[in-house]
Order: C-alpha cells, then sequence, then structure tokens
C-alpha cells in the first residue's frame, strides 16, 4: 500500500500508524486534466504533465525518526525526538517551502467560477512543535511558526489585477489527532478505525500592500485565525476489502484573501470535501477503489462582500497494481462538476473538471514493521 502521497499528508498528519520503519520511495508518472469547456485566458484547457515525488521515512534517526519529501506540490524536512507511544514529550523540527503554487481569485456565478485574479507564489516555512498524548489514542502538538511569502505576475494574470506584495508572517499552530487505525496483519493496507486531525491557526503579518481589482481592492487583516481538518475513516467489510470515508475542510476569515484563494484547495472562506470509497482487495497484487464525491464551498462575491453557497458532485475511481514488494502501479481518474480544481502543471495554472494520474511506485531498503 503507498503512504505519505502528497505534502499535504505530512503538513498535516502527525503520527500516521505506517507498515514501514524505513523507506525510500520513489514515484513518477503523469497527471491530466480535461476541461468541459475550454478557456485558455484562464487556465480551462487539457493537458497531460509530469508529476512525481520522492519520499524518504527512517525513525531510527534521532530517536524519533525523520522524514524527507520532495515533490510538485512541496518539500518539506520533519526531523522527530521522542515517542508519543511512550508517552513521552515528542518535540519536532519541520522545515518546508511550496516553489510552484498558484492562486486563483474570483467568485461562483450559477456553479461556475469567474476568475478576477491569477497569480503565481513562493513560501517558506519553519515549524517548530512540542507535543504528547493526552489521552488514549489522542495526540496534541502545538508551536510556533514563521512563513516568507512572495508573489508574481503569471501568464494568466489580469492587466488590471494588482497582485499581493511580499510578506512575512508568524503565528502558533495547534494539532488535535485521534487515532484508532489498524493496519492489515498481510497488506498492511488500513482496514478499521479512523485519523482525525484538527488544525488551529493564530498568525500575524506584517503586510501593509493594497492587493486585487477595481472592484475589490484591500490590505489583508493584520492577524487572523484559521482552522482546518483532515479525517481518514475505514471500515473493514470482509477480506482485506474496506469502505473509506476521506474528509478535508477548512474555514478562514473572509478578508484572508490569499489563504482563501489557493489553487491546491476549493477557493472559498469555508469548504468541505467529502470522498465515499469502497476499496476492493483483488488478492494481494491489486486493489480498486470506486469513489463518488461531494463538495461545498461559501465565498464571497465580485466585490469582496454578498456571494453565497455552492454544493458540487462527482466520483471517479483509484487502482493499484502491486508487481512485488518493490514496485506497483498508481492510477486513478476523478471528474467533479467544478471547473476550479488544483492544476496539474508546474508551468501554468492549467485545471479542470476531469483529472487523472497513471505513475509507477518503486520502494528500496523497505524495513516492515
Amino acid at each position: 500500500m503507498a503512504w505519505a502521497q502528497s505534502y499535504d499528508d505530512l503538513a498535516t498528519f502527525r503520527n500516521p500508524r505506517l507498515p514501514y520503519r524505513q523507506l525510500l520511495q520513489i514515484e513518477s508518472g503523469v497527471m491530466g486534466s480535461k476541461a468541459k469547456e475550454k478557456d485558455i485566458a484562464t487556465g480551462l484547457d487539457d493537458e497531460i504533465a509530469f508529476d512525481g515525488s520522492v519520499l524518504y521515512h527512517d525513525e531510527a534517526v534521532a530517536d524519533g525518526g525523520i522524514d524527507l519529501y520532495g515533490g510538485r506540490d512541496g518539500f518539506l524536512a520533519s526531523l522527530r525526538n521522542g515517542d508519543a507511544r511512550g508517552n513521552d514529550t515528542v518535540s519536532r523540527l519541520q522545515l518546508s517551502t511550496r516553489i510552484w503554487p498558484f492562486f486563483r481569485e474570483g467568485f461562483y456565478r450559477d456553479k461556475s467560477f469567474v476568475p478576477t485574479g491569477q497569480y503565481e507564489a513562493t513560501d517558506y516555512e519553519a515549524y517548530l512543535g512540542f507535543g504528547r498524548e493526552a489521552a488514549e489514542d489522542l495526540f496534541v502538538e502545538f508551536g510556533p511558526y514563521y512563513r516568507r511569502n512572495q508573489f508574481n505576475e503569471s501568464d494568466l494574470t489580469a492587466p488590471t489585477y494588482v497582485v499581493p506584495g511580499d510578506y512575512a508572517s508568524y503565528g502558533m499552530r495547534i494539532f488535535l489527532e485521534h487515532n484508532t487505525v489498524q493496519l492489515d496483519r498481510r497488506s498492511h493496507a488500513p482496514r478499521d478505525g479512523f485519523i482525525l486531525t484538527a488544525v488551529l491557526e493564530r498568525e500575524w503579518n506584517n503586510s501593509n500592500d493594497e492587493f486585487g481589482t477595481t472592484v475589490w481592492s484591500s490590505q489583508l487583516p493584520s492577524a487572523v485565525f484559521r482552522g482546518r481538518g483532515r479525517m481518514e475513516w475505514y471500515i473493514a467489510s470482509g477480506g482485506e476489502s474496506a469502505f473509506e470515508i476521506f474528509v478535508t475542510a477548512a474555514m478562514a476569515d473572509e478578508s484572508d484573501r490569499i489563504v482563501n484563494y489557493d489553487a491546491t484547495r476549493p477557493q472559498g472562506d469555508i469548504y468541505g470535501d467529502v470522498q465515499l470509497r469502497y476499496r476492493i482487495a483483488l488478492g494481494d497484487w491489486m486493489s480498486i477503489s470506486p469513489f463518488v464525491q461531494g463538495q461545498y464551498v461559501q465565498a464571497v462575491g465580485e466585490d469582496g462582500s454578498g456571494g453565497g453557497d455552492e454544493f458540487f458532485y462527482g466520483g471517479g475511481a483509484e487502482a493499484f497494481l502491486h508487481f512485488s514488494e518493490i514496485i506497483s502501479l498508481n492510477a486513478w481518474y476523478s471528474y467533479l462538476d467544478n471547473e476550479s480544481r488544483p492544476s496539474v502543471s508546474i508551468q501554468d495554472d492549467i485545471h479542470g473538471e476531469h483529472m487523472f494520474y497513471a505513475g509507477m511506485i518503486l520502494r528500496f531498503g523497505g524495513s516492515r514493521r
């Protein structure tokens, strides 16, 4: 079973139950998008682009473990000291950067996303956390962070849109994680239980520049509260098959307009995304997971006020084909009737309602539990 498939996995989950003590994992493939109605000026287009990542995980380093990750979605290094399972206080130094994120500001009209300003960014962050088990299966971690944010115009930036100025931000972050996941003894895939992580932030910044359109131009608030969370819930269904419920959600202030229009997530100050999946195990060598998906977004209108609620629906399937402990193939297809989906390219903000991926996973030096 592949795991730690994204930058967000490592940045959000604090103590997932992993099948490996040590592993070097390399993934390489292609990701694509297909738009129902093309609009090249706003990034709605058909595209196939390279995608890949490298992960190194070793629990023997620094009496706690190290994770090193690099991919299209970001780069992250996490060094831990201590063992939460032993009721120790765990310290964590986490350094991360994203060098290819896009931001897509706009509003919804009749379920269609109307972009008003698109631009590129780079961010660098340092976080120092301290955590321990507050109760059985409940882990709490908190600590300060510092982030540097840089912004640039892209090929899709409208001539009338003023991009944000560079700024620094700092704050406190707390993680609350309840983890009861059980892994299958033979396949090591999650088969029962759930992991639920809630993240709360209080952030301050030194941004003084106004940005936006002639209709809505504003400065960032000097201080904001944010909340986000993820849940993965597994319900065993005979053998190695399982029902899976994946949920992501976030809430922020309406004026927190940079974070709210990060194109790697739904655009809005409040959103929730749910996938209901059924993982069908076909022996030890293959699994397929059809799913249905629902998404809720609350976003402001063109002038930064008003707006409303939007609901979107879709579905797809994901499959793994395991040739050995070393080599696997992973492929998935996803459709959602929200056209403002994540970009599939690092060069341009290209996206569409249809998304697909196919790639190979290589594992070296895997040390099982």
